[in-house]
C-alpha cells in the first residue's frame, strides 16, 4: 500500500467516510467561483474578498504540496425536539471546533498519525485553510448542489476537514452521487427569503443562515421586511437541504453534550443569557459569532418571537426595550410596535 492509500485507511478507520488527496494547486479554480459570485451579488464583494487567499493554500503554508480532505457523516444525529426548526443542523453537528465529536477527536488522531509518518501538517479547524466544500468536490467525494451544499451520496449533512502536508501525494475518488434532476428547483422555491435567486446562485444578504450567523450583526432586522420571512430561525436555516431529493438525514443518534444545551436556547432563555455564559457555554459551540455577539442572539430570538408571538413573550420582549445594546432595544420597539403590545 502506497503512502497516499495508507492515510485514506487510516482516516476510514478513525470514522472518517470518505478521504481524498488532491495537489494543493487543485483548490486555485476557486478564485473563479468567488469572482462569479462577485459579479452576480457586488453589494457582497466585502464579504467575499476575505475568501480569496482559500485559493492560494501555500500563502498560509509555503511548504504545502498536497491537501487531505476528509468528510465525517453526520446525518446519524438527532436534532433536539426544543432546537428544530430554530438552529440549523449543520451548525448543531459541526465539530470542526468541537472537542467532544466525533470528527473533532478523528482529526486530531489523523494529524498525530500523518506526523509520525515524518509530514508536516498544517490545518485550521475554523474557517479551514481553503474552501472545504471545493476542496471536497475536488477530491471527488461528491458534489455541490444546487443549493450550494455539498452532498455525498448519503446527503449533505457532513462535516469537511482539510489538511495541507509537505509531501506530494494524490489519491481521488469517483464521486458517485447522482446529478439533480433536470426539473428539479424544490431548494429554490424552498427558501422563504428568495435567497437562492437560481442553481448555484445565492445572494448571501438575503440569506437566514448568513443573516443570523456569518454575517456579524451586517444586516439589520429591524424594520427590514426580510425578517417576516425567517420564521423561527435564530442561527442559521435548514429549508433549502431538507426540501431537497437527495436529503438523507436519519438523526437516531446523540450529538455529544447536545442535548444538554438545547434547554439554554430556548427563545426566552437566550435573551436572558449572560455575557459569561455566552462566552463560556454557547459561544465555542457556535463559533461564528464572536465571544462579544451575544446581542445577535438576542436581536434573532426577539425576530422569531414576532414571526410566531405567542403572549408568553411579552415579558422577555418589553425586558429588551431597556436593553443597554441599541440593536437589541431597536428591535424590540419594533417588535412591539408590530405586534401592538
Amino acid at each position: 500500500m502506497d503512502r497516499a492509500a495508507e492515510i485514506r485507511e487510516k482516516a476510514l478507520q478513525l470514522g472518517f467516510s470518505k478521504c481524498g488527496i488532491i495537489k494543493v494547486d487543485a483548490v486555485k479554480g476557486y478564485k473563479d467561483r468567488l469572482d462569479e459570485r462577485v459579479a452576480a451579488f457586488p453589494q457582497s464583494v466585502l464579504m467575499y474578498r476575505r475568501f480569496y487567499h482559500f485559493a492560494d493554500v501555500r500563502q498560509m503554508f509555503p511548504w504545502a504540496m498536497s491537501l487531505v480532505v476528509c468528510v465525517h457523516d453526520q446525518r446519524k444525529y438527532e436534532i433536539p425536539k426544543d432546537l428544530k426548526g430554530r438552529i440549523g443542523r449543520a451548525y448543531l453537528f459541526d465539530g470542526r471546533k468541537d472537542k467532544m465529536s466525533e470528527s473533532y477527536r478523528a482529526g486530531e488522531e489523523l494529524v498525530r498519525y500523518m506526523e509520525g509518518l515524518g509530514m508536516k501538517v498544517g490545518y485550521d479547524n475554523g474557517y479551514g485553510i481553503t474552501s472545504l466544500r471545493f476542496a471536497a468536490e475536488k477530491a471527488g467525494l461528491g458534489r455541490m448542489r444546487r443549493n450550494n451544499f455539498f452532498y455525498t451520496e448519503n446527503g449533505p449533512c457532513n462535516s469537511i476537514l482539510v489538511y495541507a502536508i509537505d509531501t506530494e501525494l494524490e489519491l481521488m475518488e469517483n464521486d458517485r452521487t447522482q446529478e439533480c434532476p433536470d426539473n428539479c428547483g424544490k431548494c429554490v422555491s424552498a427558501c422563504p427569503t428568495g435567497a437562492l435567486t437560481g442553481p448555484y446562485s445565492l445572494q448571501p444578504l438575503h440569506c437566514i443562515s448568513f443573516i443570523t450567523s456569518k454575517s456579524g450583526g451586517l444586516v439589520e432586522l429591524a424594520g427590514n421586511p426580510l425578517s417576516e420571512k425567517m420564521g423561527n430561525w435564530v442561527y442559521g436555516c435548514d429549508e433549502c437541504q431538507t426540501a431537497c431529493p437527495f436529503d438523507r438525514h436519519t438523526g437516531d443518534e446523540k450529538f455529544p453534550g447536545l442535548d444538554l444545551m438545547a434547554d439554554s436556547l430556548s427563545l426566552e432563555k437566550i435573551i436572558d443569557m449572560d455575557d459569561e455564559f455566552y462566552k463560556n457555554v454557547i459561544q465555542p459551540k457556535f463559533w461564528y459569532l464572536d465571544p462579544d455577539m451575544l446581542w445577535i442572539w438576542k436581536v434573532n430570538a426577539l425576530n422569531a418571537m414576532k414571526n410566531n408571538y405567542d403572549e408568553k413573550y411579552e415579558h422577555s420582549i418589553k425586558k429588551c426595550l431597556n436593553d443597554p445594546n441599541e440593536r437589541v432595544s431597536r428591535m424590540a420597539g419594533w417588535v412591539c410596535e408590530k405586534l401592538h403590545i
